[in-house]
């Protein structure tokens, strides 16, 4: 009788386990393809803010395309939720409620920053000179980038994959420190002789090219990997 007990109790935890697992499984091919999602529509974003900046910039309208930025969020929900809609429904489990809610909390960061970032440099502009401008400006792509890094090193933490964690955190710093110190913009003028118009084109659209390669490196490749690990 104790050995079939405990051959039940053996059996029991075994059938846990692997639904334990089986779940996380759902969970990780559903974020793989939300990541993958996401990552087409920054780097689509990213090309089409960097053209309209350099269409606007000739008529006076500088870093006019920041605007579809706003707009994204709203493309990769309506692409998740087309996709979701299409396959089974993911269980619902703690794993699957922390990372949505991983990713929630950075939308609200990254998109209230993005707006306060917005205001505030529509007033400093307009109440400070040039050169002070210069040094209390706003800059957003490096916090945004740095803020998506953690999120996916964070993710990546909750569904035990230890390469998205290091996805995240490689990605998130070596895209800040190119952004915020400029280290893009420094290699290229060493380079490249340009003139001052072109300078100003340039670090205009830079930051679109972060972001860019930040979403390939920190978003589109782990999103394929994790759906072909769970394929």
């Amino acid at each position: 009788m104790e050995e079939n007990s405990n051959m039940t109790a053996e059996r029991s935890l075994a059938i846990i386990t692997e639904q334990i697992e089986k779940n996380r499984r759902a969970v990780s091919e559903t974020l793989g393809q939300s990541l993958y999602i996401s990552g087409l529509c920054v780097m689509t974003t990213s090309v089409l803010v960097a053209i309209i900046n350099f269409l606007s910039m000739s008529a006076g309208f500088v870093g006019f395309g920041h605007v579809l930025w706003l707009l994204l969020p709203v493309a990769i929900w309506l692409l998740s939720r087309k996709y979701i809609k299409e396959r089974a429904h993911t269980p619902t489990n703690m794993v699957g409620s922390l990372v949505a809610k991983t990713w929630k909390t950075f939308g609200i960061f990254g998109i209230g920053f993005f707006l306060i970032a917005i205001v505030c440099t529509s007033i400093m502009s307009s109440t400070m000179t040039t050169s002070e401008y210069a040094v209390v400006q706003i800059r957003v792509a490096p916090v945004v980038v740095l803020l998506m890094g953690m999120a996916i090193a964070m993710s990546g933490q909750i569904l035990n994959q230890r390469w998205l964690v290091w996805f995240g955190a490689v990605a998130g710093l070596l895209c800040f420190v190119l952004e915020h110190f400029e280290v893009g913009a420094w290699l290229l003028t060493k380079c490249v002789a340009m003139e001052p118009y072109e300078t100003s084109v340039f670090m205009s659209t830079l930051p679109c090219l972060t972001v860019f390669i930040f979403s390939l490196v920190g978003l589109l490749l782990p999103g394929m990997m994790l759906k072909k690990q769970t394929a």
